[in-house]
Order: structure tokens, then C-alpha cells, then sequence
């Protein structure tokens, strides 16, 4: 069963690993690790106070960073060990992240240009590419994806 809580400090060390081996492919491929996530201090940037930590069966399996204010929401980043994706975690996660948060009624997140599997599982969920981006310090280029949310009950 999946869970989703705040994070802790004690999740810290196991997230930083789990974004390292999740972002791996990424480095390997552009040479750079997501913004977020500091190597020299193996922390993240976000404050903890953002950070969420997605559970299977009580098993720390990713992690996610959140912001909301008023009615909308970023996804500034969500992850899963590898050994854990493709199992239907990501989904469950986000339509979770998503139902924490009643008041949202727009959700925004961005991923890399290339990252083609990752687009169409956003789009499955409803996002919609509604512009582009790019990193200035790396020249790496993105998309910027959309979630309006229906009415709730």
C-alpha cells in the first residue's frame, strides 16, 4: 500500500540516495544532477518543510518536493527508486499528491525536453505542455505542464 507523509529528518540520507540512483540516467546522459539536490552536502535545496516522502508497504521508496499557495500547487520534483518504477507507484503518487491538496486547483511541474516517457505519464494524468524552459547555468531544455483540477467533492 502506498503512503505519502512530510518528510523527516531521519528520510534525508535515504531520499538524497534514492533521488542520486533515480537521476542518475539523467547525469550520465547531460552531465548535472537536478538543481534541487546538493552533492557536496548530500542534502536537498528545498527545505524539508516541503518535502514529502512516499512509502510502499511502510518501505521508503521516493520522495517529492511540494509547494502550494492558495489555489495552486508546484510539483517541483518527484522520484522513485529505480528498482520501484514501473510498478504503478508514480501514478498512485501523484493522484495522492494531488488529493492532499483539495484547495489546488491548478497544479504546475516541469521536466526535461527529452525526457519522452516522462511526458506522455504526465499526460496521461491530465497535464497539458503549456510552455517551454531553459536552465541558463546548464543550456538544458524543459517543459512546463499543467493541471487544471475538476471540481472536488
Amino acid at each position: 500500500m502506498l503512503s505519502i507523509r512530510k518528510m523527516q529528518k531521519d528520510d534525508v540520507e535515504i531520499l538524497f540516495n534514492i533521488a542520486s540512483r533515480s537521476f542518475r540516467p539523467d547525469y550520465d546522459k547531460y552531465g548535472v544532477y537536478p538543481p534541487f539536490m546538493r552533492l557536496k552536502q548530500k542534502k536537498f535545496l528545498p527545505p524539508r518543510m516541503f518535502g514529502k516522502t512516499i512509502l510502499a508497504d511502510n518501505a521508503i521508496i521516493g520522495g517529492a518536493f511540494v509547494m502550494t499557495s492558495g489555489k495552486k500547487g508546484v510539483l517541483g520534483s518527484i522520484f522513485l527508486d529505480p528498482q520501484e518504477q514501473r510498478k504503478g507507484y508514480g501514478r498512485q503518487a501523484m493522484l495522492t499528491i494531488e488529493a492532499l491538496y483539495p484547495k489546488v486547483s491548478r497544479w504546475k511541474l516541469d521536466t526535461l525536453a527529452e525526457s519522452h516517457g516522462l511526458h506522455r505519464f504526465y499526460e496521461s494524468l491530465g497535464y497539458v505542455r503549456v510552455g517551454e524552459m531553459e536552465d541558463k547555468a546548464s543550456g538544458l531544455k524543459g517543459f512546463v505542464y499543467e493541471k487544471a483540477m475538476g471540481p472536488r467533492p
